[in-house]
């Protein structure tokens, strides 16, 4: 029985593709370029915000992986969510999100009290992949995060 299990599920990640965690590179607030990108745009209350900037047309999407708090904005620049961000709380950050060959495929801004899981999804049916982008927000019954005095 366990053998047929290990072979079961060796035969669906073999046909469905595997993940690799992606570590984020932190950036200055300010460098993310001003231009057009895909948004996406999570938001429980205000404390609990990340904007995700994907570069569009490029070869790879990168999604923000979708909750009731997930928004799709569409293409926008990133002036306005930034304002909001520094409207919001002065300290979030800004990281520069790369593929597995290093080449720049998105920007997430995110206050502090969000954490995220990054991960580059392969599918070998289809000879695609593409980055999935998780955020945990206690809100949504992720970790809770507790500040010590």
């Amino acid at each position: 029985m366990k053998t047929r299990f290990l072979l079961l599920a060796w035969m669906a990640l073999a046909l469905t593709g595997c993940q690799k965690y992606i570590a984020p590179t932190r950036v200055e607030t300010g460098s993310i370029p001003d231009r057009i990108y895909e948004v996406t745009v999570h938001e429980s209350n205000p404390l609990y915000y990340a904007v995700l900037f994907d570069i569009p047309d490029d070869g790879m999407e990168v999604v923000m992986f979708y909750t009731y708090f997930t928004h799709r904005i569409g293409r926008d620049t990133p002036e306005k969510y930034i304002n909001r961000l520094n409207t919001i709380v002065k300290g979030y950050r800004t990281l520069q999100i790369r593929d597995e060959a290093g080449t720049v495929r998105a920007y997430l801004a995110a206050t502090s009290l969000v954490t995220y899981s990054i991960y580059e999804r392969r599918y070998r049916k289809q000879k695609t992949s593409r980055i999935i982008v998780q955020i945990d927000d206690p809100n949504l019954g992720g970790p809770v995060l507790r500040r010590s005095r």
